[in-house]
């Protein structure tokens, strides 16, 4: 006969969220003995995996450990033991298994080589109903608490009581592990509303104040509205606040109709909004199209150029450097600006020869570093991670396990780290929750 809705069922481990930490969680848990039962708010698994890479799935990266930890401005060391026990080739290993195969793309980005984002999370999923999960989706969760019976086993969770989960449709639980795994607050159309950071607040936890990374951003500067989608492939991206660099990025850069994105600005976003906070109005990202190369020899090649065809337009002045598009604003912006009695602007339709001096200078200028102000993040919604959750600090790194609250462990953005764009950020998640759940399991005081 089916349990009515009422009924409270008593289990070792619940897991709450079923993304890519909390799959990896109720896998290992499974294969270290202990299934577990899964409880995810959504109708379907891993909804934010299904963003990564546009679809196609950057799922990790190929690089070591080291790598792995610098590649984290959030809290890297933290995730050592992590990508000992776990990382890329283990993510790769289990993947395989289920048929899903990866191959290794430029800068360490690993994608499946079939069926993108779809053929992951199917794989995982499959993996963990191997492992002996009970998954239960559709199925928001409203409270998780310390409290409230005996554990499985007859109380066998040190320091007495059970957790006691509740859901939304009136079913409830009774654990004695809990693995927090319910994500962030960025995207909450996947279901990550920060709820996980309110449960471990109200156990005790200390949460750092969630804040947007990888993110795109706003600038003061409305010109880039004028050229959306134009990109810089391969360029440089600075912070500048308070007289010194904050962060930098080499990779591709992206116009918006509000600003700046791609992956050069998403890497360095996360300092940017810390600059910000710091340096309120003062922060400029700079974008070189060479770092390598400095001021002077910007201004002397472009001189060549005027002075081997001074008939040139000066639209086609760039070619090679600039897109087109983007060309024709930076000559308008160029000669915008008062340049004195006489005085011609950057006309793109103009002659190179003619261009006065001064708007030669700020066209040198720009192509040595093109500077553009933050005017601020994107929301917070928008942005792919979260920076900022459940404070390191109070979360063992061998084993996701609370230093505060016996029998319960944090996963994935749950915890206050974040890394780069590139993969590593779903590792992050992969490689805490497989720890979470396979500490869990073999907990010397978890019901038999």
């Amino acid at each position: 006969m089916r349990a009515g809705r009422s009924q409270v069922r008593t289990v070792d481990i619940l897991i709450v969220g079923g993304g890519a930490a909390g799959l990896l969680a109720a896998i290992a848990g499974g294969r270290a003995g202990v299934p577990a039962t899964l409880v995810e708010r959504n109708s379907r698994l891993g909804t934010k995996i299904l963003l990564s890479g546009g679809g196609r799935c950057n799922l990790t990266n190929a690089g070591d450990i080291p790598h792995l930890v610098s590649s984290f401005p959030g809290n890297g060391k933290f995730l050592y033991s992590a990508f000992t026990r776990f990382g890329s080739d283990e993510v790769r290993a289990l993947l395989a298994e289920e048929g899903v195969e990866t191959r290794v793309e430029d800068q360490g980005r690993v994608f499946p080589t079939d069926g993108g984002a779809t053929a992951v999370v199917a794989a995982l999923e499959r993996a963990a109903r191997k492992a002996g999960a009970t998954i239960h989706t559709g199925t928001p969760v409203d409270s998780v608490r310390l409290g409230g019976g005996a554990c499985p086993g007859g109380g066998a969770r040190q320091g007495g009581d059970a957790f006691t989960i509740s859901a939304a449709d009136g079913r409830s639980w009774r654990a004695a592990r809990v693995i927090l795994a319910s994500g962030g607050v960025t995207y909450p159309s996947t279901g990550t509303t920060g709820d996980g950071y309110r449960w471990a607040r109200e156990m005790g936890h200390t949460v750092i104040p969630p804040r947007p990374a990888l993110v795109a951003l706003e600038t003061r500067e409305t010109w880039p509205g004028l050229v959306p989608g134009v990109a810089l492939r391969g360029a440089a991206v600075y912070v500048h606040a308070g007289g010194r660099v904050w962060d930098q990025s080499q990779e591709d850069v992206l116009f918006t109709h509000f600003g700046l994105s791609g992956p050069a600005v998403l890497n360095v976003s996360r300092q940017a909004v810390v600059a910000g906070e710091a340096y309120p109005g003062e922060v400029v990202i700079g974008i070189r199209l060479d770092p390598e190369t400095p001021p002077e020899a910007w201004r002397n090649r472009l001189e060549d150029r005027i002075r081997e065809n001074p008939r040139r337009l000066v639209r086609n002045l760039f070619e090679g450097w600039w897109p087109a598009s983007l060309a024709k604003v930076l000559c308008a912006e160029a000669g915008a600006a008062e340049l004195g009695d006489g005085e011609a602007g950057a006309d793109p339709r103009g002659r190179a020869g003619q261009l006065p001096r001064a708007v030669r200078d700020r066209l040198a200028a720009y192509l040595f570093e093109l500077r553009l102000t933050l005017a601020r993040p994107r929301p917070i919604e928008e942005a792919m991670v979260t920076a900022g959750g459940v404070s390191v600090r109070e979360v063992d790194p061998r084993s996701m396990a609370s230093r505060l609250v016996p029998g319960l462990f944090l996963a994935g953005e749950m915890l206050d780290v974040d890394g780069l764009s590139g993969g590593y950020n779903l590792q992050a998640a992969f490689s805490t929750g497989w720890l979470a759940g396979e500490a869990a399991a073999r907990s010397r005081d978890l019901a038999p």
